[in-house]
């Protein structure tokens, strides 16, 4: 039988690393490590364990049954490690472990947006943190945070699930916009009716049921699909085409004179930005710190687990 000293806590976090990201190839930039070298782990992890935890090759990557089991086993441990590095930098007054935040595209030029700052109350104390941001679509922040991949999520939430706590931070502003060399580009400057507006070029959200967050957009003809907001600036932009942006965003570019807002007055959408935990996890140090200078802009105390 093997014993947990038997275990190289470095091969289960390559195993964890590869099972999480669905490949050896998608594996490297998130271990930074190459192919032979993932691959070497693996095999080592495989015939120490005595088991063969997962298929690869031409047909694809994918877990044994055993494979499943084992990584269910592993995460619990590799978790459990991770609450021992808290528990033990608590004792010592310094954040340690792990912080993986998840929040939507282009949000950095919302002066609203407190993630930066967030993070530096981290990253101020005297510790031993290591951080993931990831930008992802908020239907993903939502699966990662419920899965526990994610600790927690900012974004656009609606019908948040039952086990998840939401607590608001922001709303943000979206505007319909169009760009230089759009027939309306020009009459935009001093107004334009809205009947010219509804049958224009549309770029449409592929990551949102638009016709029901925004009813303006049944009157619009799709014409092309994004699935982030850099998407449909470049689209907007070729003077082709009319979308949605936020204004804090779009701002550099109208301040350039390459795009216009489309009757503000009427075409203007709110959403709102929250905060997103699960409900039955214990929120280790870092992250207590994290959602106090999220929320109110301050660095945050030390927490005793």
């Amino acid at each position: 039988m093997l014993r947990i000293s038997d275990f190289d806590f470095r091969q289960l976090r390559v195993f964890k690393a590869v099972v999480d990201c669905g490949g050896f190839s998608a594996a490297e930039s998130a271990l930074n490590m190459n192919l032979p070298a993932i691959s070497s782990h693996m095999s080592d992890l495989e015939a120490r364990v005595g088991m063969r935890l997962c298929e690869r090759g031409r047909s694809g990557f994918r877990l044994t049954e055993a494979g499943r089991q084992f990584y269910a086993s592993a995460e619990r441990l590799i978790a459990s490690v991770e609450v021992f590095r808290e528990d033990i930098g608590l004792i010592q007054g310094q954040l340690r472990g792990r912080l993986a935040i998840g929040t939507v595209d282009n949000t950095v030029s919302h002066p609203a947006s407190r993630i930066a700052s967030a993070i530096q109350a981290v990253k101020r104390r005297n510790g031993d943190i290591s951080l993931t941001l990831e930008i992802l679509p908020a239907s993903q922040i939502e699966e990662a945070v419920q899965e526990g991949r994610l600790d927690v999520g900012i974004g656009p939430f609606r019908n948040t699930s039952a086990n998840l706590a939401c607590a608001p931070l922001h709303s943000e502003t979206l505007l319909l916009y169009c760009g230089r060399g759009h027939p309306l580009f020009e009459p935009a400057r001093c107004g334009i009716e809205v009947s010219q507006i509804g049958s224009l070029d549309y770029v449409v959200r592929g990551y949102l049921r638009e016709s029901k967050e925004i009813p303006d957009v049944e009157n619009f003809r799709p014409a092309a699909v994004a699935f982030n907001m850099e998407a449909v600036a470049m689209l907007v932009l070729s003077g082709r085409l009319v979308g949605f942006l936020p204004d804090h965003y779009a701002a550099q570019w109208v301040a350039r004179g390459e795009l216009r807002a489309l009757r503000p007055d009427v075409f203007r959408h709110q959403v709102e930005f929250s905060c997103i935990t699960r409900r039955e996890q214990k929120n280790s140090p870092a992250l207590a710190c994290f959602l106090q200078a999220l929320h109110e802009g301050q660095p945050a105390a030390l927490e005793s687990a």
